[in-house]
């Protein structure tokens, strides 16, 4: 019985220290989000990191190998907070666009773009952060912080397209998709930016990028089949 409850005690003491190690990890996490959001890759470091967490630096190595493998991980979480909740309603839209009509498309298209905007809205400091750092560095030549991050999510952006275009059967070159994409993201994230400035409406911008993807994207497909206006 003794070797029961010495067994019961040690799987728990092993389960609380399992605890305390990913609220840790998760702690630094956030202390790094913010720090980021505050004062950009330039602020970045492990020991400012650590204090905001509330553990020594030399407890940062129990966590991450690094601080560049840290936002390895961060980049990732913010990748895929931004991509999901909207990946197959691009998809799924993309794949119908061809028998769509116009009044359909737009509404589509505004549900999608709704998504973006609110994602981005969740944090608008991390999200002009981001932009800053997206022209500051050259992601394929210097990968510093998360200064590449915008560049990866366009590039998320163009295999998304390029998935709808090929559900669609329609013929594409990359080329093309990366210059449309690239042309898209650029219109959404002054729009969003000119919307936290209160320049105009969420639904003024959004309602614009509808009428701009429409003339952007609309030749992918016209150019195996004909687009139903109703």
């Amino acid at each position: 019985m003794v070797n029961v409850l010495d067994s019961v005690s040690a799987t728990k003491s092993e389960t609380n220290r399992e605890l305390a190690k990913a609220k840790t990890r998760h702690a630094l996490l956030k202390s790094a989000l913010q720090l980021y959001s505050v004062e950009g890759t330039c602020g970045m470091s492990m020991n400012k990191i650590a204090k905001g967490a509330g553990i020594a630096q030399p407890s940062f190595y129990n966590h991450f190998d690094s601080l560049d493998a840290l936002q390895q991980v961060l980049s990732k979480q913010l990748k895929d907070n931004y991509l999901s909740p909207m990946r197959m309603a691009w998809v799924d839209m993309l794949e119908d666009y061809p028998t769509l009509s116009k009044e359909d498309f737009n509404e589509r298209c505004q549900e999608c773009l709704t998504l973006i905007f609110d994602a981005a809205f969740q944090n608008i400091t991390l999200f002009q952060r981001l932009i800053e750092d997206s022209l500051r560095f050259d992601s394929k030549i210097e990968r510093k912080g998360l200064g590449g991050l915008i560049t990866e999510i366009r590039e998320e952006w163009s295999k998304i397209f390029m998935q709808g275009l090929q559900s669609a059967k329609c013929s594409f070159e990359e080329s093309d998709v990366h210059l449309c994409v690239d042309i898209a993201a650029a219109q959404v994230h002054e729009l969003i930016l000119g919307c936290h400035q209160q320049r105009y409406s969420q639904q003024q911008a959004i309602e614009m990028l509808c009428k701009n993807f429409d003339g952007v994207f609309g030749p992918f497909f016209t150019k195996d089949r004909l687009r139903i206006h109703g």
